[in-house]
């Protein structure tokens, strides 16, 4: 009988023994696709991984320099790409921003990481690109907070007809809320959005060319 017990007690053992190195190989795996979602934080440059809410990666990144600078907003991964151009490193995840091509990707230039040097995509070290990258699938939520207008410190550059990009989506969305754009916003400076800013600025006795100047930013409240 106590030879029984130690077997059974032997048994149990390595039952939770084993049930450890699952659960901790899990760990180790990271979260379901199913179950991830990305915050990438202007402020900070850093990129995080949450599982169902809790978050269990953080990685550095780069972000858009002024001139280019990161659509801040809640977007969706929409591709994958295992062979990227070279400049993009080893892994593409691609977003479905609308007006322009803007991703999360590894990079060929590892010592950008940690600074505002792309063209408004998110740069990973490529180890870190792999690692996300088995982490996504297409629908992975992305949420990108900071300030809409490049790196944070930097005044907002004057836009016109025929710019595109987050500095144009936000100017559309105050004039929207203003009641001077009649649609979404979309990003793209066209003929309805150069009627609105032109309202705009004639309601506020502004003269000059139909821009988006210093004036226009500060009575849109920015």
């Amino acid at each position: 009988m106590h030879k029984f017990y130690c077997l059974l007690t032997a048994a149990v053992f390595l039952f939770f023994l084993l049930a450890g190195a699952d659960s901790e190989a899990a760990q180790a795996a990271g979260p379901s696709p199913e179950k991830t979602s990305i915050l990438v934080d202007m402020d900070r440059l850093t990129l995080t991984v949450f599982n169902g809410g809790e978050p269990v990666r953080q990685f550095p990144v780069a972000m858009g320099k002024y001139e280019t600078p990161t659509p801040v907003g809640n977007w969706e991964i929409f591709s994958q790409d295992t062979n990227p151009p070279d400049v993009m490193g080893t892994r593409w995840m691609g977003l479905n921003i609308p007006y322009g091509t803007y991703g999360i990707h590894g990079t060929n230039a590892p010592h950008s990481i940690g600074s505002f040097a792309s063209h408004g995509c998110i740069r990973m070290h490529n180890a870190h690109a792999e690692h996300l990258f088995g982490l996504v699938t297409h629908g992975t939520p992305v949420t990108i907070i900071g300030t809409p207008f490049g790196a944070p410190g930097t005044p907002p550059a004057v836009l016109a007809r025929g710019n595109q990009g987050p500095a144009v989506l936000e100017v559309q969305r105050s004039l929207k809320r203003l009641g001077y754009l009649k649609w979404n916003p979309d990003g793209f400076w066209g003929e309805g959005t150069e009627k609105a800013v032109k309202k705009f600025r004639e309601d506020n006795s502004l003269k000059g060319p139909n821009v988006v100047d210093d004036k226009v930013y500060k009575l849109l409240g920015f």
